[in-house]
């Protein structure tokens, strides 16, 4: 994870000097429009189902699915 941090610094800094419009690295722009977008996504719908542990919907299903039969693996 510390290599995928440090490489995507690495791939977000100027090519050249001085950064002009023709030389501007648009990577940082990308990361931040990715970024932006899966914080949205999350924040208008993930963030129902991916539920902690210890939540009460959580132990419900856990409860529900206790009582449930085993699939079974054709």
């Amino acid at each position: 994870m510390v290599w995928v941090i440090v490489i995507t610094v690495l791939f977000m800094l100027p090519q050249v000097s001085p950064v002009t419009w023709e030389s501007f690295n648009y990577a940082p722009v990308a990361v931040l429009v990715v970024l932006g977008f899966a914080a949205a996504w999350w924040k208008a719908s993930a963030r129902h189902w991916f539920l902690n542990p210890e939540h009460a919907r959580t132990k419900a299903r856990e409860a529900a699915r206790a009582g449930a039969p085993e699939p079974v693996d054709p």
